[in-house]
């Protein structure tokens, strides 16, 4: 055996020194087409590094902005200058006493776990470093339409906190003067956000005033073109994303439609308070003031298991003036929002046992999406996506499109593998890419963001920027006690 041995490993070393190898050679790192000497990115609390509910310093610094940026070095790419927070928390709003400040998002309670604010967070405050020398203007909050607005910083406090004159300036024109060679330019999603984010209660037409309505096409189509256009006037080459679906992202998928959990005993009792509420349908049927099937879908009926919860639904034809709120149990048609999981199951009146929210008490329109909210913000998010889409084609191959859209809806679907570790769309550690705010990618997810953009930016371009690995930054923590 050993003298088998032997000739194998003679056959080894005569065939290893008769045959030469020769190694890949190591991709050198190019700019291609592009110039990435002064690269300035546009856009929302996802260029800022708005994470948890809050902005603050570990959330700012993985921004994919700033990835993307740190990463444009390798090419001949400058410093990217960031209005630093200077939070190690951030300011996710008040205590109910409003005056405490809470701080972002974090997981409390392993055995049920929740996103808590941390206590005490800090107040949002004005950046100290010389403005002038800004180069990411990501704003949260910020729509397209907004971007043009004069004393915008009057309006929203992180544009405020850094603006060139808060009084008078607007983002737009901020980003313009930075003079960038290259641009990164991410808006649109909260012209149909805060309307989704509100439960729908806004306008699906509004006029431009409110941050609960959305966009009307018109508006989007003529502001978004005007931004691509001045961004480029210098002759600057760059590179925008679209707007992804709400029902690619957490906050509007986590909490079920049928949240509620009863054993037969409290359904027969809480059935038992329905009683009149669901004769006075029927009763309204045979009238003629409504058909069976609106009886039929409003009817409020529990059983032992998982239930819907009672919402208010405007909806549905208004019966309040007989006495018969607008309300019905939820289906697996409906969308409840990551919010409402604070307050399904809490009592309405801590005095009263049967103000059960979700139960006893309707939840409130502002906590769901109805099958035609879904349908009236999907048509929406589309026709922004189609005027995207025609800006981008008439700038030729200067101006590149990373259809966000597209690459979030199968994510949603079937998450990612990166060098073998999982990611999906969720907020659930280890896995989950997003942050406790179930609309704001995590450290982790803002790195795969990052790698996106840089992959579009190296094909349209020619490019060859080195890509980053998303596992070398921190997904969500698992959760500690209260």
């Amino acid at each position: 055996m050993k003298k088998l041995y032997i000739l194998l490993l003679a056959g080894i070393l005569a065939t290893a020194t008769s045959c030469t190898y020769t190694f890949p050679e190591a991709e050198t790192p190019t700019s291609g087409s592009a110039d990435f000497s002064k690269v300035v990115a546009v856009g929302n609390s996802l260029t800022a590094g708005y994470m948890n509910g809050a902005l603050y310093d570990d959330g700012q610094a993985a921004s994919y902005a700033n990835i993307v940026a740190q990463q444009m070095k390798t090419v001949g790419g400058g410093e990217f200058i960031q209005p630093d927070i200077n939070a190690k928390d951030g300011y996710f709003g008040l205590a109910p006493d409003g005056v405490t400040i809470l701080g972002r998002l974090r997981l409390v309670n392993p055995t049920n776990p929740v996103p808590s604010p941390i206590v005490p967070g800090q107040a949002i405050t004005d950046y100290s470093g010389d403005r002038s020398k800004i180069t990411n203007f990501g704003v949260p909050g910020i729509r397209v339409i907004d971007a043009g607005v004069n004393g915008y910083g009057m309006l929203n406090p992180y544009y405020g906190r850094f603006a060139s004159n808060p009084a008078s300036s607007n983002v737009l024109a901020d980003a313009v003067a930075a003079n960038g060679s290259f641009f990164i330019f991410w808006l649109g999603g909260n012209d149909a956000l805060g309307y989704a984010l509100a439960g729908a209660t806004g306008k699906v037409d509004g006029d431009g005033s409110n941050t609960t309505d959305m966009t009307p096409v018109s508006m989007f189509t003529a502001a978004y073109s005007a931004a691509i256009d001045a961004m480029m006037a210098n002759g600057a080459s760059g590179i925008v994303a679209n707007v992804p679906s709400i029902n690619d992202i957490p906050h509007f998928t986590t909490v079920p439609w049928n949240a509620i959990p009863m054993d037969q005993a409290t359904a027969d009792a809480t059935n038992a308070a329905y009683t009149a509420y669901n004769a006075g349908l029927a009763q309204f049927v045979l009238a003629g003031v409504i058909t069976q099937d609106e009886a039929d879908l409003r009817t409020i009926e529990f059983k032992e298991g998982d239930n819907g919860a009672v919402i208010t639904d405007e909806e549905l034809t208004d019966l309040t003036g007989s006495g018969l709120p607008s309300m019905r149990m939820t289906n697996s048609s409906d969308l409840i929002t990551l919010s409402a999981g604070s307050v399904l199951g809490t009592l309405a009146d801590p005095n009263n046992p049967a103000s059960v929210i979700g139960v006893g008490v309707p939840l409130d329109e502002k906590y769901t999406l109805t099958k035609k909210n879904q349908e009236d913000i999907a048509n929406r998010i589309a026709d922004f996506n189609a005027a995207i889409k025609n800006i981008v084609d008439a700038k030729g191959n200067k101006l590149a499109l990373l259809d966000i859209n597209a690459i979030f809806a199968e994510f949603a679907k079937t998450g990612t593998t990166i060098n073998g570790a999982g990611m999906d769309a969720s907020i659930a550690p280890p896995f989950g890419a997003f942050s406790l705010d179930g609309v704001h990618p995590n450290q982790r997810g803002s790195a795969y963001v990052a790698s996106l953009f840089i992959d579009k930016i190296n094909e349209v371009f020619d490019a060859n920027i080195p890509n980053v690995n998303p596992n070398n930054w921190p997904g969500n923590a698992l959760p500690v006690p209260e």
